[in-house]
């Protein structure tokens, strides 16, 4: 265990965040502590946080959401977030909105979406960071698990050269994770600190109406960053590894049913290999435990049908199990995996992030 995370003066810090919010209630301490070091940072927003229903129906008293309503209601996400970095010191200058869909992550994931993994492979060859921190991938929340994803595979792509000296990630979205301490980087924040870090939560307003209490309850003395994920690491990802042999992959899976997790289990698998991206979605079978083979297609380039959702095509380098979105069928890009075996009793995955067969 690391007890504390500090910067230097040299240091160069990319924050990641999948909505507007998350840098306040994650990273609102670290920022400020980079400031005062006198390092160099650069806050990227994935999403404007557009597409929150709830939310904006409380703030806006109104029931009839539309895409001119979403779009209105992301702009204003973005001026909360713009005066919660100023609480916070930051300097508009210092930060980027990318504008993609709110809630559409895992899709852009799974689609092989080019412009967005080029938007975060741009910010991060362009600002040469010295530290990244983005989300988890154990996070419960599909856009920041996703979002982790995204972020490894830009981080992969800088080669060794253009790769940070350190990789945190931070969680928001996993009640029982925080609740544990062990093997995670601390930041501790001082009462100015402190205050200043819920002065910029209280900045997101619209956000405040159904849950204030819960993102007010971050501004603790301190903020807890981890090198492998989690406090436990990927110990508690169901899934428990995968072993590859000729043209099988066996992945054993474990799972624990959680509250609001809805829809068929899904079991995603990414790939970014220099022939071009590999996508496979395949449903994961319910109930006892045991094994069920899947048959795949070989292809050189996976095919995803519009008009069906729940057919997403995927690939064997990490794994994306989901709580929803279910897949009926997968094809793979390439010859990389032609037959699956999935192993195990799942129930319930949520949205979580592991390593998969090479």
């Amino acid at each position: 265990m690391i007890p504390t995370l500090a910067l230097e003066p040299a240091d160069r810090l990319l924050v990641l965040a999948a909505h507007p919010d998350d840098e306040s209630v994650a990273t609102g301490g670290l920022l400020q502590h980079a400031l005062e070091t006198g390092a160099r940072m650069l806050v990227v927003f994935f999403t404007d946080g557009d597409n929150n229903p709830w939310a904006q129906r409380a703030t806006e008293l109104r029931w009839r959401i539309g895409a001119v309503d979403r779009a209105r209601f992301g702009l204003r996400r973005r001026e909360e977030a713009g005066r919660a970095l100023e609480k916070l010191g930051v300097a508009a200058s210092s930060v980027r909105f990318l504008g993609f869909p709110d809630q559409g992550t895992t899709d852009l994931l799974l689609r092989a979406n080019h412009v967005a993994l080029q938007a975060l492979s741009d910010a991060l060859r362009e600002f040469r960071p010295t530290v990244v921190v983005g989300p988890s991938l154990l996070d419960l929340h599909p856009d920041h698990s996703a979002l982790a994803v995204l972020a490894a595979l830009a981080l992969d792509g800088l080669g060794e050269g253009g790769a940070p000296r350190i990789h945190v990630r931070y969680l928001v979205h996993n009640p029982r994770l925080l609740r544990r301490h062990e093997g995670s980087l601390v930041l501790h924040l001082s009462n100015e600190q402190r205050t200043r870090k819920r002065a910029a939560i209280t900045c997101h307003r619209t956000q405040l109406v159904l849950r204030s209490s819960w993102l007010l309850s971050f501004a603790t003395r301190e903020e807890r960053f981890y090198l492998a994920e989690s406090p436990t690491g990927t110990a508690e990802h169901p899934v428990g590894g995968a072993l590859r042999t000729g043209e099988s992959v066996s992945i054993p899976l474990a799972s624990h049913t959680r509250l609001r997790a809805f829809g068929a289990r899904t079991l995603c698998l990414v790939a970014q290999p220099p022939s071009g991206a590999v996508r496979l979605a395949v449903d994961v079978p319910a109930g006892r435990a045991g094994a069920r083979p899947v048959q795949l297609r070989g292809r050189r380039r996976g095919h995803l049908p519009r008009r069906r959702r729940d057919r997403r095509p995927c690939g064997p380098r990490r794994a994306h199990p989901a709580g929803r979105a279910p897949a009926r069928q997968g094809r793979a890009a390439g010859r990389v995996l032609r037959r699956g075996r999935l192993e195990g009793a799942p129930r319930g995955f949520g949205w979580v992030i592991g390593t998969g067969a090479r």
